[in-house]
């Protein structure tokens, strides 16, 4: 028995070690978010609504940098809902302390805007299909090794049989 559960957690774990799911990244010209959404130059984005104070977009802004003493100029709440085009995709930072995920997006002016994307993802600036929203659940799925364990307790407390408990454990052994 604890054999068993013991393979099970190296095979769990090991699953979990051995990919490689660092995300966001870009990878053939397509940002992958954390969500798992993908965005590609091109492709229409809908906007939520911002999340500055005033209903202006936090992440979402046009940097006059090349202007002495600039400032950026969030994108304005007017744009709440509205669909705009990425233009491109950008990183910024090193590997060393990691990277930032911008896309360049065009709103139908003559200014292009950045967009932080995950953290406008986070925040609801970005809108994404549903299937790649965040599940939030009340309550944590149990790993395998903790059905065991509460399968376990139920027939030491002889709340089961010997034969329920062996086909339960199998039932969960073999996935089903």
């Amino acid at each position: 028995m604890k054999t068993t559960i013991l393979t099970i957690l190296l095979l769990i774990t090991g699953k979990c070690f051995c990919q490689n799911t660092a995300v966001p990244k870009i990878e053939n010209d397509t940002l992958y978010t954390a969500s798992g959404y993908k965005i590609t130059a091109g492709q229409e984005i809908k906007l939520g609504i911002g999340t500055k104070d005033n209903g202006d977009f936090k992440y979402i802004s046009a940097s006059n940098s090349f202007l002495p003493n600039a400032r950026e100029q969030s994108l304005k709440r007017t744009k709440n809902g509205h669909t705009v085009i990425v233009k491109k995709l950008k990183p910024e930072g090193n590997s060393k302390n990691g990277y930032v995920y911008y896309i360049v997006v065009g709103v139908g002016e003559p200014v292009n805007y950045q967009c932080d994307v995950e953290s406008a993802i986070t925040a609801g600036e970005i809108i994404v299909p549903d299937q790649y929203k965040t599940k939030t659940t009340s309550a944590q799925p149990l790993s395998v090794a903790d059905e065991l364990a509460k399968l376990k307790k139920l027939y030491d407390d002889s709340v089961i049989t010997k034969e329920e408990y062996e086909a339960q454990k199998k039932k969960l052994l073999d996935g089903n």
